[in-house]
Order: C-alpha cells, then sequence, then structure tokens
C-alpha cells in the first residue's frame, strides 16, 4: 500500500485545497499522542490519512477502513503531502487510476434487474457474460481491491456499459439487497475446510440468497471441493422450500475462470449445485445504507471512558469503540462494529457542538447487526456526566 516516511513534516494550516484535493483537518488521537487522522476529500472520494510520529520519523499511509478505489487517488493525496517534508522514503509512484464510472454507489442503488456474481477474482468469466449478454446488467461483488480495479480497468478497455464492480462484504449486502437478481454466481470460493464458519455458504447467507432472487431466479455454486459441496447441499436441503439441482464434472461454454481451467489440467473433479427458490421473496424494500444521524448533542460523555468500556454485546450485534481523536468540536472515533462473524471497521465524525454524526467514506449496510451497533453507539455518545 502507498506510504511515506519522512524525517520532518510540516503540512500548511489545515483546511486547505491542492490539485483537486481538499485536506479538511487533523484530528489528534486522545489514548496516543504520536497518532493522528487527516480528513481528506476528493470528488466523490471521503477518506483518511493515517500520520503517526515514530523514533526520528513520521509515517503517513492510508487508514485501511476508509482507503478510497482506485488506490490511485490516496497515491496522489499522499505525495501532494510528501511535498512539505525532508527527506522522503516509501512507496508513492502514482498508478493508473481507472474510471469509478462502474462502481457501485449504494446510496444511488436503482437497479431492477441484476445478475450478480460474488468473488470474480480475476474476473475473467464475470466479463465474458458480460460481453456475451449486452441486454442483461451485472454486478461483480468483490473484497480484493487489486482484483476490483483489474476488472475496472478491463471495462474501460472494452467499453462495457452492463457491468457494474461493487466492494463489499457478500454477507452484509445480501441482507439489505432488493429481490431483483435474475442469477447469483459463486464460482470456486473459498472453501475454509478449518472455518466453515467463514463460507459464504452459511444458514444464514443462504436465506439471504434466496431472498434477492427473482421468480424463477437461480444460485449457480460451481466449487471443486466434495465436502463444501456436499455442506452446501445438505444446508439447502435443510431449507422448507428450496429445489436443488446438481452435477459432476458438468462441462462449460465459452470463456471459464482461471481456477477452474486450472482444475481442469489437473484433472480434478468439479461439483455444481443449482438452487431456487420454492416461493417468491416478500423482502421489504429498505434503505440500503444506514442514514445519517443529526441530533447527538454531547452532553459530557468522557473519550476515556468511550474505550475503556469493554465491548458492548447485544443478541445480534457487537460494538467496540477503539479510539477517539479530537479536532475542535468534531471527535472521530475508530469503531468496530456489526455481526461478529463479518465485524466492519469504520471511522465517524462527530460534530459534537452541532449533533451530526456520519460515516466517513459512507456509511454500512442498513443490516439489523450494523442498525442494532449503531444505535448503541448513539446511546453512548449521549450519557450524560453530573458534577465535576
Amino acid at each position: 500500500m502507498p506510504h511515506f516516511y519522512a524525517q520532518e513534516l510540516h503540512l500548511p494550516p489545515m483546511p486547505f485545497e491542492q490539485e483537486g484535493f481538499s485536506f479538511c483537518y487533523e484530528a489528534q488521537s486522545l489514548r496516543d499522542s504520536k497518532v493522528s487522522l487527516i480528513r481528506v476529500k476528493h470528488h466523490l472520494s471521503d477518506f483518511c490519512l493515517l500520520k503517526i510520529e515514530q523514533q526520528g520519523r513520521i509515517l503517513c499511509k492510508g487508514e485501511k477502513s476508509t482507503r478510497p478505489i482506485p488506490v490511485g487517488i490516496l497515491q496522489h493525496a499522499l505525495e501532494i503531502l510528501s511535498h512539505y517534508g525532508k527527506e522522503i522514503k516509501g512507496n508513492l509512484a502514482l498508478s493508473h487510476c481507472p474510471s469509478r464510472a462502474f462502481l457501485v454507489a449504494f446510496n444511488h442503488f436503482n437497479f431492477e434487474s441484476f445478475y450478480l456474481e460474488i468473488g470474480f477474482g480475476s474476473g475473467r468469466f464475470l466479463l465474458q457474460k458480460a460481453q456475451a449478454n449486452p441486454k442483461n446488467l451485472y454486478i461483480g461483488l468483490e473484497v480484493h481491491t487489486p482484483s476490483i480495479e483489474q476488472v475496472l480497468r478491463q471495462i474501460e478497455l472494452l467499453g462495457l456499459k452492463n457491468l457494474y464492480i461493487a466492494h463489499a462484504d457478500a454477507r452484509t449486502l445480501l441482507e439489505v439487497l432488493p429481490p431483483n437478481c435474475e442469477r447469483l454466481d459463486i464460482h470456486f470460493p473459498v472453501p475454509w475446510p478449518k472455518h466453515p464458519n467463514r463460507r459464504i455458504f452459511t444458514p444464514q447467507t443462504l436465506e439471504n440468497m434466496l431472498s434477492v432472487l427473482r421468480s424463477q431466479g437461480e444460485i449457480w455454486l460451481r466449487t471443486d471441493s466434495l465436502e463444501y459441496f456436499k455442506d452446501s447441499l445438505e444446508l439447502a436441503l435443510n431449507l422448507s422450500t428450496c429445489q436443488a439441482t446438481i452435477a459432476k464434472n458438468a462441462p462449460q461454454e465459452g470463456v471459464v475462470s482461471k481456477y477452474e481451467a486450472r482444475w481442469v489440467r489437473q484433472a480434478k473433479d468439479i461439483y455444481d449445485l443449482r438452487l431456487k427458490s420454492a416461493t417468491s421473496s416478500h423482502r421489504p424494500k429498505l434503505p440500503l445504507l444506514l442514514p445519517t444521524t443529526q441530533n447527538i448533542k454531547y452532553k459530557g460523555v468522557k473519550a476515556s471512558s468511550l474505550w475503556q468500556e469493554k465491548s458492548k454485546m447485544g443478541e445480534d450485534y457487537f460494538l467496540n469503540i477503539q479510539d477517539v481523536l479530537e479536532y475542535k468540536d468534531l471527535w472521530l472515533l475508530a469503531v468496530s462494529l456489526g455481526d461478529v462473524r463479518s465485524p466492519l471497521n469504520k471511522i465517524l465524525s462527530w460534530d459534537r457542538k452541532g449533533g451530526g454524526l456520519e460515516y466517513v467514506g459512507g456509511a454500512p449496510f442498513n443490516t439489523k447487526a450494523q442498525r442494532h451497533a449503531h444505535e448503541a453507539l448513539c446511546a453512548l455518545l449521549q450519557q450524560e456526566v453530573f458534577g465535576g
């Protein structure tokens, strides 16, 4: 990841703007005086840079939970700051920035019919589908940012207009997507033989997969792991309404994924599981993202009490505040929240005077666990302190 070290760093007073970037403010950690976060805005990107004073030098890098896509945006911001330092070392070579035009913005998600692929990897299979079926709209879901950038570049090069890329954890996104999916492809997922709870196929996520399907929609799992295949089939058979079709070493037409090509060369068996729901989805249409909160006024809660408090655990959520960073009336809160099976790290900005509470880089999905964790956070921030 891009970063740099400087022997000295003398930044201009904030806020200041340079080369399309707005460097808004620097918030100082109240836990560690050597750590601060610099909030940066650039067009549709909103992220933080982490600044750490080390022995004899200063490290600047992207804050992981708000890291923008493409990474070239982060590189450019760090490169600007490096000009204010002395004896710079690091990794700041600017890379090509693919267009964000086909990166899904979940605050404006309005796709009425789409085909979804979870974990597209190199994107070979996903790109081939989009090229071969220009009237269909495809969404590729991935958490690996280099893969996302690679496919965004291919979309540009091929001139595709029917393929969008989403950076999200499928386990949370599937809980909030509308039931507009024609087919959901999961090809050669990580089998996690020692940690099956980390698989995409769990009882909860399988129910959510079926809930996002349109009438006659289909889930297609393709795997080289017999254990994964058997466990997934058992999950499906335990459902009250599900139709399953299975196959072994079924031939595939057209371009195949790099993983499938590898397994074919090694003469490994490949298993297909196709699932359909026997009933129509009745999922209500809800906002995909948690709304911004505007009325959390400061009543005297101490920053130290927030991070010293043990993780709050509810029946279906958890919340942990890891750090509080301060800039005038603003607090930046570094938190981990949501479901323990799919935890989410986020930075929130809280205007203690105005009451506004917002997520830097975009709000979490409106899942039950993340909604309840957000409500618990709001309750913590509104604690009153009486007396001196």
